[in-house]
């Protein structure tokens, strides 16, 4: 039992040493996951606002939980209705709940690939393609 230990030490001290100890697996569960934003084109981890859509946003975002998985918050979709036209900018304001799924790698960042807004009042959905 002990020349096992000692080995697995020595093993170990050695792998260390030659700096082929993998550190991956810890360092891929501790990756921040975040969302690409269309007006910066940056990777943003937990943002108070993004813009995944040229008219479309997300505002007043308050994140509740963030793994390297899912990311729940709740906030305010504000979407432009178009009317008269878009040009006017005349966003629609709604309160939802906000579920963040299908990680996706982009430029070496994890992001989330699709969010699912849900309203508070009419508990209505809509899942968004979020860009990569």
């Amino acid at each position: 039992m002990k020349m096992q230990r000692l080995a697995a030490l020595a093993t170990a001290a050695a792998l260390a040493l030659t700096g082929l100890a993998v550190a991956a697996g810890p360092a891929e569960a501790t990756a921040k996951t975040g969302v690409v934003d269309y007006d910066s084109h940056q990777v943003k981890v937990k943002p108070k606002r993004f813009q995944p859509y040229k008219d479309l946003y997300f505002s007043n975002v308050h994140w509740t939980r963030l793994t390297s998985t899912t990311g729940y918050a709740t906030g305010a979709q504000n979407e432009n209705t178009c009317i008269p036209d878009c040009a006017h900018a005349n966003y629609k304001r709604i309160k939802v709940t906000l579920k963040f799924t299908n990680v996706k790698h982009s430029n070496g960042h994890r992001v989330f690939s699709r969010v699912k807004a849900t309203e508070i009042k009419s508990k209505r959905t809509h899942t968004w393609k979020l860009p990569v």
